[in-house]
């Protein structure tokens, strides 16, 4: 199969699941209703809500500073800052392709290899998986109502999660700490590739590894670990505060928001361009089944928050890419082309 009929499929893919997931979402909806609420809506709460995700993605590009240290220290913000947005900017058209961007956008700035900052990517991504499955076991606690029976899928997907997510990370920083191993695995690998590629393929999956090695600095951890905190924070207060913009805070407090989030939240692992379709369908079913919110008020609000979010990341996102010359046709290029 050539590789254009494959992002052919892949993004046909994507189309088909986010049609599926909008039709889900909006079927039986009154949309005169639902048009009415919108236009009702505080906009001013709205505006808060776009302003604490950006600040969640600073806080995002400090973080990621942390990981990036055993690669280099003392990385500008700035650049940090550029490479989140262009990457989530990215992730609004696309599904995925905010994961090759990102990396391709930072290594450009700073003269980093590529490998390496993917890896980190990775590491981030891992830690927020583990910050959902947390946030799974914390659900029970907050919240006492139809759970189980309103989603009964949640508790088996988080276990499914929790042991791939544990077994990745276990196995990458194996191999960080014994690169003898990795060098092993490799050699029974490469042998099966032309001599070129297969050195290319051990380089980059070196500098891969070397994304891990925040793992050998302890010192860091306490300082990745309260971003983390804060960085999911700020979503909680988002969508809290989006409880004001349709006058649902009478109704739902902090602990609903943070229900919200760990449900919604599924909504982005799916591969819909910025958790479209997929973030409507969870969030509307969250409010409706769990907090018997009604119908039009559930898929307003979805509408809302998802509509404000992706247009001020899609914002601040193009005018980073367009400002820094990013080239998407290089970012995601074979990860043999873009080794250096």
């Amino acid at each position: 199969m050539t590789q254009p009929l494959k992002t052919f499929l892949k993004y046909l893919f994507s189309g088909l699941v986010t049609v599926s997931f909008l039709y889900l979402a909006f079927r039986g909806t009154d949309f005169a209703r639902l048009v009415e609420l919108m236009e009702g809506a505080n906009y001013w709460w709205v505006c808060l809500t776009v302003a604490l995700l950006i600040t969640s993605h600073l806080l995002r590009s400090w973080r990621w500073r942390y990981l990036l240290e055993p690669i280099r220290s003392g990385i500008g913000m700035r650049n940090l800052f550029s490479g989140v947005m262009i990457g989530y900017f990215m992730n609004n058209l696309l599904p995925r392709a905010g994961e090759l961007v990102r990396p391709y956008s930072l290594a450009k700035l700073e003269s980093l290899p590529k490998s390496a900052v993917f890896g980190t990517i990775v590491v981030e991504r891992i830690m927020d998986t583990i910050t959902f499955l947390v946030l799974l076991l914390v659900l029970p606690i907050v919240y006492n109502g139809p759970l189980r029976e309103s989603f009964p899928w949640l508790e088996r997907t988080g276990m499914i999660t929790a042991a791939v997510t544990v077994g990745l990370l276990g196995f990458f920083i194996m191999l960080v700490f014994r690169r003898d191993l990795a060098d092993r695995l490799l050699g029974t690998t490469v042998h099966f590739f032309p001599e070129r590629i297969g050195k290319k393929l051990d380089r980059i999956m070196h500098s891969f590894l070397d994304g891990f090695l925040f793992v050998k600095r302890p010192a860091n951890f306490l300082r990745i670990l309260i971003l983390s905190c804060l960085v999911w924070l700020l979503y909680m207060l988002m969508l809290y505060a989006a409880f004001w913009a349709f006058d649902l805070q009478n109704l739902l407090g902090f602990r609903a928001a943070l229900v919200l989030l760990t449900i919604s939240s599924i909504g982005f692992a799916v591969p819909t361009p910025g958790g479209t379709g997929a973030y409507h369908f969870f969030a509307s079913q969250t409010l409706v089944k769990l907090f018997s919110i009604p119908d039009a008020v559930a898929i307003s609000y979805a509408t809302v928050t998802h509509a404000a979010t992706y247009i001020g990341v899609t914002v601040v996102g193009l005018y980073y890419l367009l400002h820094d010359h990013i080239k998407v046709s290089d970012a995601v290029a074979k990860p043999e082309e873009q080794s250096g």
